[in-house]
């Protein structure tokens, strides 16, 4: 029988080597002071050296890590530039949510709906990391919307870049409360079709959250 080339592929040891990189990264389990080395990496998944130096190559080019005498660091961004990337995000993002509302599914508010009652639950539980997980669904479930590719993968390579500042900030019950209560109005905005005013909360959500991520940035670099 002929393979369903409709069928969704396993992902290749890179692609695992990737993404567990980049979920330990997000979550704040690899820090500035950590190297990362690929035989080591490699030695400890029991898998070959080779995926593993393409997978941090490919955070190397995304701009999350940068190369040493021996192996890769977290690449640190000032404060300045955390500043310069949520520029971009505010030139983006906004129209993007726009888009979102106006093509949204229902398989995508269904995604946003369970994000939001996720950040709920993580919220009340005290617990920072899943509720980091939980917000970032809920961008992915509304960006998953928007029916740009170009657009959708260069606004998730700019989200990427404020990790530990985000995961410190989140660390902040108050901080985590006032998220959580925007993260509601964005999709009150989305379940009511009303794009403007969705494009609007994305801008204020941003803006709030590039002068908090930069202020912790400082204190984290200082």
């Amino acid at each position: 029988m002929a393979a369903n080339p409709y069928k969704k592929r396993e992902p290749n040891i890179r692609e695992q080597v990737y993404g567990m990189l980049r979920q330990d990264i997000a979550l704040g389990k690899i820090g500035f002071d950590v190297r990362l080395v690929d035989n080591e990496i490699a030695a400890s998944l029991n898998v070959s050296r080779m995926p593993v130096r393409e997978a941090l190559l490919q955070l190397k080019n995304e701009g999350v890590l940068e190369g040493t005498s021996r192996g890769f660091v977290l690449r640190v961004y000032t404060a300045q530039d955390i500043e310069d990337i949520f520029s971009v995000r505010l030139l983006l993002e906004p129209p993007a949510a726009k888009l979102a509302c106006i093509h949204q599914s229902k398989v995508g508010m269904l995604a946003m709906e369970q994000a939001l009652s996720r950040i709920e639950a993580t919220h009340q539980q005290g617990d920072p990391i899943d509720n980091i997980q939980a917000n970032w669904a809920f961008r992915s479930a509304w960006i998953s919307m928007v029916p740009n590719k170009q657009l959708v993968d260069t606004m998730a390579r700019l989200h990427d870049q404020a990790d530990q500042a985000r995961i410190a900030c989140l660390q902040d019950p108050q901080f985590r409360l006032e998220t959580m209560q925007r993260a509601k109005a964005i999709c009150q905005a989305f379940r009511e079709c009303q794009q403007e005013q969705a494009a609007q909360l994305i801008r204020e959500n941003l803006v709030i959250c590039c002068s908090a991520y930069c202020l912790k940035q400082a204190e984290l670099l200082a």
